[in-house]
């Protein structure tokens, strides 16, 4: 399996997307697809499992996500959003997969994220990021997640 770059098929992972996240990224995909890259598991030509790396603040973060996660803009750190799997491939493990070749395709590259739900922070930890911080509205919760490179490997 490998990790293709599909800026040019937007379309295309944007239909494995929930609706509702389908609603926002194409709302604001004019606006960041020049510092953006989707990254796509591609099989037999159909994407089973993607996400967007962005490069900058993007339209519609949360306050928590623009004061918490600045800092990590500025260290070039990517920030990861609308991480998914089609449907049909859950349980294959491809969240895991995709999240891996994205760490082996940028070998000094930082990510970070944010999440509202305990069990998807529960995922990023097994996958290597650790939490940092968490909003204070409790109706809203989300946690701040970072993958920090090993630099001194290379």
């Amino acid at each position: 399996m490998k990790l293709k770059e599909v800026n040019h098929r937007s379309n295309d992972f944007f239909k494995i997307l929930p609706q509702d996240w389908q609603e926002i990224i194409r709302r604001i995909w004019d606006k960041v697809k020049s510092t953006s890259t989707i990254y796509a598991i591609v099989e037999e030509d159909s994407i089973i499992a993607g996400g967007i790396v962005f490069n900058e603040k993007l339209p519609e973060m949360t306050e928590f996500e623009i004061e918490r996660g600045q800092p990590f803009f500025d260290l070039d750190y990517g920030y990861i959003g609308f991480l998914w799997v089609a449907e049909s491939r859950r349980n294959e493990q491809l969240g895991t997969k995709w999240l891996s070749l994205l760490k082996g395709h940028n070998l000094k590259q930082g990510f970070w994220l944010t999440v509202e739900e305990e069990n998807l922070k529960k995922f990023y930890e097994k996958n290597g990021f650790k939490t940092i911080a968490q909003s204070e509205d409790k109706e809203n919760m989300e946690w701040l997640c970072v993958y920090e490179p090993d630099i001194k490997q290379y």
